[in-house]
């Protein structure tokens, strides 16, 4: 059932009180829940910034033990910085999903 079709259903005069009541609550946990579901999918957008940092000190630390390996590990490095931060965006648009498109 759509949002719009349960504030649809509230204001028809086909229901009884209770029902109103009813179709009101259900609209309100129904949005409560979107709102938890999207914080709950926002706060995994912090995480790929742990992984980002371990990426780049293990890097710096692999270049400082061994110079001359420094450019070929250099590819590894950005792989692996991209692929943290595409969770990162994978993980806000499901966010901007749940807001926007099931609110």
């Amino acid at each position: 059932m759509q949002r719009g079709s349960v504030a649809h259903a509230v204001r028809s005069s086909a229901l009884t009180q209770s029902n109103r009541g009813a179709a009101i609550a259900y609209e309100v946990t129904l949005n409560g829940a979107n709102l938890i579901g999207a914080g709950a999918a926002a706060s995994g957008v912090g995480v790929p910034a742990i992984g980002v940092a371990m990426c780049f000190s293990a890097y710096m630390l692999a270049a400082a033990r061994q110079p001359n390996m420094a450019p070929k590990l250099l590819p590894y490095c950005i792989m692996g910085f991209a692929l943290s931060e595409a969770l990162a965006l994978f993980t806000f648009m499901i966010a901007l999903l749940e807001l926007f498109v099931y609110g």
